[in-house]
């Protein structure tokens, strides 16, 4: 440019203006693209791979929530003096309902519960097997993922025909093929 000369005003105190209008413009560009490549292309096959580290955490929630509501105690003290269960059949209909219940829908489990007897003559613990609860055959159906818990629990609430039962749950959780 020429020493003497100068730009019209109009193109001086605009040219931040244009700036700022420029930006916009290729920020809507970039984003329009984006979408569109978006909405044109297909998501790629997703597999979504199930930890058992999972189903370990679900099964100890519930088994948690079970013990703090007093169902183990409950559903002890419906048996009566009986002796345990020889069938091998699930019969503890409403621990299975109340476990299906709480469990997301597909999830198969098995609840076997054991009363644990001290006998501290002869320094021996007996298991004596009392029942099961499940929500599937699990004699016919193989769970493909499975995770399987112990858990040990002393009654505590009431009736006091139970309180101070200690019982050994095994639970096995999982996903049948």
């Amino acid at each position: 440019m020429e020493e003497g000369r100068r730009l019209p005003m109009m193109f001086t105190k605009r040219k931040g203006q244009i700036r700022v209008i420029e930006a916009v413009l290729a920020t809507f560009m970039v984003v329009s693209i984006i979408l569109l490549v978006m909405a044109f292309t297909r998501p790629l096959k997703s597999v979504y791979v199930r930890e058992t580290s999972d189903l370990r955490r679900l099964a100890y929630d519930l088994l948690n929530n079970m013990a703090e509501n007093n169902v183990f105690e409950k559903t002890i003290s419906n048996l009566g003096s009986e002796a345990p269960q020889q069938t091998g059949e699930c019969t503890f209909y409403n621990l299975g309902f109340l476990a299906s219940a709480s469990l997301p829908p597909g999830l198969l489990f098995k609840i076997d519960i054991y009363r644990v007897d001290f006998d501290l003559a002869s320094k021996s613990v007996n298991l004596v097997w009392i029942g099961c609860a499940s929500n599937y055959d699990w004699k016919n159906i193989k769970l493909v993922e499975s995770e399987p818990v112990t858990y040990t629990y002393v009654c505590t609430g009431d009736p006091d025909s139970v309180r101070g039962t200690t019982l050994l749950i095994q639970m096995v959780i999982g996903f049948s093929g």
